[in-house]
């Protein structure tokens, strides 16, 4: 699905503000997001049910992929359903959850009241 994910993004990126086909691409990119991360968390899952991760020290959080995983299906769910309708606001529901699953938010705040 990830070497799937170049084609449905050029398409969005070259139909976006054209209404011939803009709510079908945008659906298509979202879809295959969806499928991406669904599919990554069955890896993941089958790498902790076969013990392929390093043993959990004491205290130690969720990995973030286990954290995040019901959020992000939620939000992609939401922003297929968007595009369906509005195309360009499903884009930036994408982007903001791409900047959900790569800034490290909980991490920042925590250095922020260190030095607070």
């Amino acid at each position: 699905m990830v070497v799937f994910l170049p084609f449905p993004t050029k398409l969005v990126a070259e139909y976006l503000h054209e209404p011939s086909g803009e709510r079908v691409y945008v659906t298509m990119y979202g879809l295959t997001l969806l499928a991406i991360r669904l599919l990554g968390s069955a890896l993941d899952a089958y790498a902790r049910h076969e013990h392929l991760y390093s043993p959990a020290k004491e205290g130690e959080e969720l990995h973030s992929t286990q954290r995040k995983f019901l959020p992000v299906v939620i939000g992609y769910v939401i922003a297929i359903l968007t595009g369906l309708a509005l195309p360009v606001v499903a884009v930036v529901l994408y982007f903001g959850i791409a900047v959900y699953l790569v800034v490290p938010f909980r991490e920042a705040a925590r250095v922020l009241f260190r030095r607070s």
